[in-house]
């Protein structure tokens, strides 16, 4: 059955005043955008808040393999495998390695290893609204 994820809380997101993402689907890291000039969309801050996003799943819980935007107003999905992403900004380390530095700048090196969680809030998960087949009859 297929399921999505809304408003996904990462093992980190308490590291940064409880930041959470539009949705995972299908592990697809996906951040909705409505704007209305599409030609000036991808700002320094629209990427870097999916590449925190993206690190911030410390422990790999949603097994991200891309990242992307869906631009509401123009029906658009963009999106990358999680490696091209972390390519076109230039990662010179995996993306284990930019989770573990991201986690011990945030929690300092005595709280750098995650910390034993209770069990988190159930997460919104939606069914899908549609047949796999697609037929329409």
């Amino acid at each position: 059955m297929d399921k999505r994820i809304c408003a996904p809380v990462f093992s980190g997101s308490n590291d940064v005043d409880g930041a959470d993402a539009d949705f995972i689907a299908e592990g697809h890291l996906i951040d909705c955008k409505a704007t209305t000039r599409p030609d000036r969309f991808g700002s320094r801050r629209e990427v870097h808040q999916l590449a925190g996003y993206l690190l911030l799943d410390y422990e790999d819980e949603y097994a991200l393999n891309k990242v992307g935007f869906y631009l509401s107003r123009q029906g658009q999905l963009v999106t990358w495998s999680t490696q091209e992403f972390l390519d076109l900004l230039g990662a010179r380390r995996s993306l284990s390695e930019l989770r573990a530095a991201l986690c011990q700048t945030l929690r300092g090196p005595a709280l750098a290893a995650p910390p034993q969680r209770e069990k988190p809030p159930p997460q919104a998960t939606q069914d899908t609204l549609f047949d796999e087949g697609g037929d329409t009859e």
